[in-house]
């Protein structure tokens, strides 16, 4: 790769233009074949609080006209049938379940294009102009966004575990962004963009085989000294403008980590770690098959193995707005695949909290 910053003014070759078009679609790619599925469950949960507390705040005439101008906008199109004529029946009631229906063509890539460029920044310090200045405006934009969203009581409490995933990419693009310019890392940041736990870089402080400054903080030139001796870390190159970043190699792109199928009840919801409830001894577990004869099971991985074994799978979750009791829901809706990893890291932050 070129690394040599392109002189302003100097005016792009179509095949420089072509290759900056490939790239970025090659980041894509990655990004949809990694976390696609997820992301689209994260957005649709973030959308779906929004326009609640739209309706709230707005009150019931002018919040349902707010969120039916919010779904003309984000509906791709609407079919010339009787089934399109109840879709716009619902957009103009300012209904939000509309967003849980398969029917409705939502594009939900274009609704997380924000995230999906935060986890280019993160993970690849991506960026997607061809002016260096126009990207590092944005990535800016982007940190002071993602800041506020996580930094949000309700927003996390809509996304779920999911919630942990986003914080994560964020720390990851803080860890790059300081170490761009030279600034000390965040211990815990840094594991993040290393993609390593935040007791390996603990260790690796406690062995002084990284240091801090006084603030407490690992400085630029250690971070990047030991980001570089990971497997898989790649340098930041939104500086030197998008037509002269190389795609990822396409193997990188093509296999997938590790792939799990969990079931889905009728409103969308997955069955994620978080479906575990606390009992009056202190342990969690999930509640899984009928009604009338549950069985508790303390492992989340055997609870999904039973639900994978019954003729329609059954558990108990927490209600989605936090308020009321926990209600029996069952598989209607086929199942979602999600990556062990990130299944394994829900099941760490919910036994951590």
């Amino acid at each position: 790769m070129n690394t040599d910053a392109r002189q302003p003014g100097t005016e792009l070759s179509d095949e420089e233009k072509a290759r900056a078009i490939d790239a970025g679609a090659a980041w894509v790619d990655d990004y949809l074949d990694r976390y696609g599925l997820m992301v689209e469950g994260l957005q649709r949960a973030l959308a779906k609080h929004a326009l609640g507390q739209l309706l709230l705040a707005l009150g019931p005439r002018y919040g349902k006209i707010a969120v039916s101008r919010v779904l003309e906008a984000i509906i791709q199109s609407v079919p010339q049938d009787e089934k399109g004529d109840h879709i716009r029946r619902r957009i103009h009631e300012g209904d939000v379940s509309l967003l849980d229906d398969e029917s409705a063509d939502f594009d939900w890539l274009d609704l997380s294009a924000e995230i999906a460029h935060l986890f280019a920044f993160a993970r690849y310090g991506y960026g997607r102009h061809l002016d260096p200045d126009k990207s590092r405006a944005e990535i800016e934009e982007l940190l002071i966004h993602f800041r506020r969203v996580v930094a949000d009581a309700g927003i996390r409490a809509a996304a779920g575990d999911d919630a942990d995933w986003l914080a994560d990419t964020l720390a990851a693009a803080e860890a790059r962004w300081a170490v761009d310019h030279g600034r000390a890392v965040m211990p815990d940041d840094l594991a993040a963009l290393a993609g390593v736990k935040p007791k390996t870089i603990a260790n690796l402080l406690a062995a002084r085989e990284l240091s801090t400054d006084a603030d407490g903080r690992i400085p630029a030139a250690e971070a990047l000294r030991y980001l570089e001796r990971r497997e898989g870390f790649v340098r930041s190159n939104w500086q030197y403008g998008a037509d002269q970043v190389a795609a990822p190699a396409r193997e990188e792109t093509t296999v997938l980590a590790e792939q799990v199928f969990v079931p889905v009840d009728s409103d969308g919801n997955a069955f994620l770690p978080s479906m575990a409830r606390r009992g009056r001894d202190g342990v969690l577990r999930y509640a899984i098959g009928a009604k009338s004869d549950p069985d508790y099971v303390e492992d989340y991985w055997e609870a999904l193995d039973r639900l994978a074994r019954m003729p329609t799978p059954r558990w108990r979750r927490p209600p989605a707005s936090g308020k009321g009791g926990w209600s029996l829901v069952s598989a209607q809706d086929g199942w979602r695949r999600f990556a062990r990893a990130d299944l394994e890291r829900m099941i760490t932050a919910m036994r951590t909290r």
